[in-house]
């Protein structure tokens, strides 16, 4: 069975729909699709932007003013699950349900399983399926709420560029990578140079994004012979430590 399928089957059985998002691309990271989809099904949805521990101070205040909202959580660290968890808790109460069903869903690398896990303190316990679910679909018993992990849904019209930047696709499978890699570097650009030339440890930074390419592909020895630069090789560099977290805003 397809994504969307699933997901139909998903919003049809559950009351909450947790929307898992990246802190550092909100625009993008916010499946429009799904939130649509949910809002026709007269659900209630609450966004969760996960990985705030690949963000800067600055950036988080900047996030949290932007969708005052929101849930801002680390899955992996730990961080603010506590308040999450809390939070549905006491919907799940306004709303008047014992045992709340909520699905979790979002882009592929959103943290989704990471962020189960958290609430759930690693002592999640599996519960048989429910009936209307997709067969082989299992829901995961956390305190008095039901959490359903969905698979990653990639909407059709999305492009490489956006999958790479969500880590939604590998860059070795990209066509074009250098095309992704320039567009992680324009957002820096946009948003925080400094974190650039740090981690790169470049002398300047140029404003020029073919240029920061070179210069990025040349400090780290990407050159072919004769010094040629390996375009192919920096742009998939370049998206790993984006994907990787290493390359933090």
């Amino acid at each position: 069975m397809g994504y969307w399928p699933i997901v139909r089957d998903l919003l049809r059985n559950v009351d909450i729909v947790l929307l898992i998002a990246d802190a550092r691309m909100p625009d993008l990271s916010v499946n429009e699709e799904l939130v649509e989809k949910a809002n026709l099904s007269s659900k209630t949805l609450i966004v969760v932007f996960n990985k705030i521990d690949l963000l800067s101070e600055m950036q988080l205040k900047k996030l949290k003013n932007e969708y005052p909202d929101a849930y801002f959580v680390s899955g992996i660290k730990n961080l603010h699950v506590a308040l999450l968890k809390r939070g549905l808790q006491i919907l799940a109460k306004r709303m008047k349900l014992d045992a709340a069903k909520i699905g979790v869903v979002g882009y592929p690398n959103m943290g989704k399983s990471a962020v189960i896990n958290a609430l759930a303190h690693g002592r999640r316990a599996e519960v048989a399926d429910l009936p209307g679910t997709t067969k082989g679909v299992q829901w995961i018993k956390v305190s008095n709420l039901l959490l359903l992990d969905s698979p990653g849904v990639i909407p059709f019209d999305d492009r490489n560029s956006k999958l790479s930047l969500l880590g939604a696709k590998s860059p070795d499978k990209l066509s074009n990578p250098d095309k992704a890699a320039k567009d992680i570097l324009f957002m820096f650009l946009m948003k925080n140079k400094q974190a650039l030339q740090d981690f790169y440890k470049l002398d300047a930074v140029s404003i020029d994004v073919d240029e920061l390419f070179a210069s990025i592909g040349r400090k780290r020895g990407h050159l072919r012979k004769g010094g040629v630069l390996d375009e192919q090789r920096t742009a998939v560099a370049i998206i790993r430590d984006w994907q990787k977290g290493k390359l933090r805003l």
